[in-house]
């Protein structure tokens, strides 16, 4: 929304064009390198999870992205497991013997009638659907939720239904740690001991601070 509205048209003068092109600049130099993260963001909130600002064939490759962290996660969760337990996982195990033998059935014959019009009548056998296509067809199907809702408290009461995405959605929509605070204490320090004040004691400079940040 930002880029559109700081496109520049035939009414804007010299200085608002150059403003709305140094604002683009200014994002382009910020974001080029997150664009495709802040994208999977956006269409992992079940609030923006349309992508209207988007083409088709561009929402279709964010959706694509996430699918294959998805099936990496899920990969990723199956080696622990793995490693946990010092075996593989059970669809990985090789069969006994007995097994291998029960499995190993001669094919059934067809019958005279299924060798005529087997052909004709027999219905399609239903494509299989993996678990993380499933899950994004019926996310990508959902009505987004109000603008004013909580994203994190959907996922939450909707773990159940997206078991893959909602794992994703945990990591890409977390609180990310940062140093703000401490830096403002620092900035604060900064201006209580100055040249005028050079001279304060230590511990009037903690109490001092102390008072600023808690009171």
């Amino acid at each position: 929304m930002i880029e559109h509205n700081m496109a520049s048209n035939e009414e804007d003068s010299p200085t608002v064009s150059n403003i709305k092109r140094a604002i683009l600049n200014n994002l382009y130099n910020r974001y080029t390198s997150e664009y495709n993260h802040l994208l999977e963001c956006t269409a992992l909130d079940p609030r923006f999870r349309a992508l209207p600002h988007l083409e088709k064939d561009q929402r279709d490759d964010v959706f694509h992205r996430l699918k294959e962290k998805a099936v990496l996660m899920l990969q990723n969760q199956d080696e622990g497991k793995e490693c946990a337990s010092g075996h593989p996982p059970a669809a990985e195990q090789p069969l006994d013997q007995t097994e291998g033998a029960e499995l190993k059935q001669p094919p059934s014959k067809k019958t005279a009638l299924e060798d005529l019009l087997g052909g004709t009548f027999d219905e399609p056998v239903a494509q299989h659907i993996s678990p993380i296509d499933a899950e994004m067809i019926k996310y990508r199907a959902e009505t987004s939720i109000s603008l004013n809702s909580c994203p994190l408290k959907w996922w939450k009461e909707n773990a159940r239904l997206y078991p893959l995405l909602s794992s994703i959605a945990k990591a890409y929509l977390s609180t990310a740690a940062i140093s703000v605070p401490s830096e403002r204490v620092f900035s604060s320090a900064g201006d209580i001991v100055n040249v005028q004040r050079s001279q304060l004691l230590p511990e009037n400079v903690d109490m001092l601070i102390f008072l600023k940040k808690n009171m």
